[in-house]
């Protein structure tokens, strides 16, 4: 594929200077990074362990699918370091320019070095591809000079270090789009250097608590599905007579001594009902933060998404309702469980959360044949006072954690009511 990048590449910088050495930082358009960069999956060399090669990570295609949607977000943002490896032929350190040119900068480069003022905290690192194809692809003396025969074209001008996934769900940029990054420039960096980089920012980056990630929903300016949902688990969660009162462990962690009372994750509580809104959360907030609050809807998509018609119009007393009523049913069909959780059981736990939500959807159809209709509290008491499942019977022998364990109890649930899962 032709590579119409025009070189050198002439990029502002600061110098870093750290234990391991020194490094550049400094900003680069996504699409011509993209253009100049590769790097090198970390596995058996023609199917044997007795050689490995390369540092990264398999590339995980969901995740690269994700980044994609994600770019074209109106607002979208990478603001850690992208870093990358750089062969010091393919680069010059030169006094900064701001007017500087590329004829300038080739001249620079075809120079052994310029004199640098060490006093100066910006410089020009100029990027240029190295040696000759024609030669390196041609030459027939097997004891030439490697400094000679060596071509790095201009696709391979960069080894991506750590960014491999970010650089890669870039691609996906819409063409009306311009995306900075910036990047940490290590020149020379030995295979020692970029595995230690590598190994140290990966092994250090802890997962975050999804349920901080849902709090932190709280300072958008815009209420996309996640805030939505957010606000009304939080009055859920406030409401001193309502089924969910005190049951949410706020960024995923009960207060002290309250184990068996605050049993759900934050995260755990809001996804489902987010579910429920639409399948692209993201997309849907990016329309609220675009001013755009109308959006056309398939006449019959309600029924997928039951709380999208509650969303769209910003009705959440609607939505607060229809989970106090559905809750309120449950509280007072198993209550020796559900205000308190003892040892074994899952009812007002992960497993029995999930499956209830999902047994929330046949509920809400079998009774509201409207969009946006509110589902009684009698209606609810009718379903759950069909179900025979004792509330001893509700535990994690019974029920395993996680999906299995979920499956289960929907099915049942559905199974005595006659109704198909």
């Amino acid at each position: 594929m032709h590579n119409d990048i025009k070189t050198p590449i002439i990029l502002p910088v600061s110098k870093v200077e750290q234990p391991i050495g020194e490094f550049y930082v400094g900003t680069i358009d996504s699409r011509t990074l993209t253009k100049i960069s590769y790097t090198e999956i970390r596995a058996f060399i023609e199917g044997t362990q007795d050689k490995i090669a390369g540092i990264q990570r398999e590339r995980s295609q969901k995740r690269i699918e994700e980044i994609k949607k994600y770019v074209n977000l109106d607002y979208a943002t990478f603001p850690t370091s992208i870093i990358i490896a750089v062969a010091p032929e393919c680069t010059r350190l030169v006094n900064y320019d701001p007017g500087m040119t590329q004829a300038k900068a080739q001249e620079l480069f075809d120079i052994e070095e310029e004199e640098i003022d060490e006093n100066a905290h910006v410089f020009n690192l100029l990027l240029n591809s190295f040696g000759d194809k024609d030669k390196d692809t041609n030459s027939e003396n097997d004891d030439q000079d490697e400094e000679e025969t060596t071509y790095i074209p201009v696709e391979k001008i960069a080894f991506i270090i750590d960014g491999q996934h970010r650089l890669a769900g870039l691609e996906g940029l819409d063409d009306d789009k311009k995306f900075e990054v910036n990047i940490s420039v290590f020149v020379g960096a030995s295979e020692a250097d970029k595995a230690e980089i590598f190994a140290r920012v990966n092994q250090a980056q802890t997962k975050v608590n999804q349920s901080l990630v849902v709090d932190l929903a709280s300072y958008y300016e815009e209420r996309g599905p996640v805030k939505f949902a957010h606000e009304v688990v939080l009055a859920m969660n406030s409401d001193d007579e309502g089924p969910l009162h005190d049951k949410v462990k706020r960024l995923g962690k009960a207060d002290p001594g309250k184990g068996r009372v605050q049993t759900l994750a934050q995260a755990t509580v809001v996804k489902p009902i987010v579910d429920y809104i639409t399948a692209d959360p993201e997309a849907e907030r990016n329309k609220r933060y675009k001013g755009i609050f109308g959006s056309r809807r398939k006449p019959d998509a309600w029924q997928k998404f039951i709380f999208q018609p509650f969303y769209d119009k910003d009705e959440d007393d609607g939505l607060f309702l229809c989970l106090t009523n559905y809750f309120g049913a449950v509280k007072a069909r198993w209550p020796d469980v559900w205000d308190d959780a003892p040892a074994g059981t899952v009812l007002n736990r992960t497993t029995g959360y999930v499956a209830l939500m999902k047994f929330l959807r046949p509920v809400y159809l079998h009774y509201c044949h409207e969009p946006g209709q509110i589902l009684t509290r009698a209606d609810c008491d009718k379903v759950f006072s069909e179900i025979k499942i004792e509330a001893e019977d509700i535990n994690r022998e019974e029920y395993l954690p996680g999906s299995s364990g979920i499956g289960k109890l929907y099915r049942e649930m559905m199974g005595y009511l006659d109704w198909k899962p």
